[in-house]
């Protein structure tokens, strides 16, 4: 019974502090751009973190997801709350990684196959969304920036592509997939 004890204790500090952490980032952005953000991402959420977002409100989504491909409502203590998922698989932190991309035409070739099915599976009306991770510290470099060229460009060659925001995607997705009530 003390290590439960223990353990709650330590989950209230550190949800307190994670809560005061969330004030003072929002607090930090709005002065420095002039405007509160809209959207969150943390990029490695503690268990309450998406609870704790929901409660500083203000927030019309955050990126704290993994497991997803399209945005998705969940329920919070103050009301549906939307979830943008975010790809570790389709990002530039691969570079980072021995068994990820080395090269330009690497990180070109992936992200095509994974932009080339989705539009394809799409052309059946199904939304879809493709986020891709970019880094400027990695896809920025001189041998890597050209396969982010080579892929810009074979995406804009077809119709209908929409290149986004996440605010962007919270605002289409909250008026075209309202939460159900």
């Amino acid at each position: 019974m003390r290590w439960s004890a223990t353990a709650t204790a330590e989950s209230i500090i550190a949800t307190s502090t994670e809560r005061e952490h969330i004030r003072k980032a929002v607090d930090t952005l709005a002065q420095l751009t002039g405007q509160r953000p809209l959207g969150w991402m943390t990029g490695r959420p503690a268990p309450n973190t998406r609870g704790l977002i929901a409660e500083e409100g203000g927030f019309l989504y955050d990126r704290d997801s993994l497991g997803d491909e399209l945005p998705y409502w969940v329920a919070s203590a103050q009301g549906p709350h939307l979830v943008i998922p975010y790809s570790y698989e389709a990002n530039d932190n691969r570079f980072n990684e021995n068994s990820g991309f080395s090269t330009g035409e690497q990180f070109f070739t992936y992200m095509q196959d994974a932009f080339d099915l989705l539009y394809s599976e799409g052309a059946a009306g199904s939304p879809k969304l493709l986020s891709i991770g970019l880094h400027d510290r990695l896809i920025g470099r001189p041998g890597r920036a050209g396969g982010l060229v080579k892929l810009l460009e074979h995406m804009t060659s077809f119709e209908g592509v929409w290149f986004c925001r996440g605010i962007d995607i919270a605002q289409h997705w909250r008026a075209t997939f309202p939460p159900k009530t």
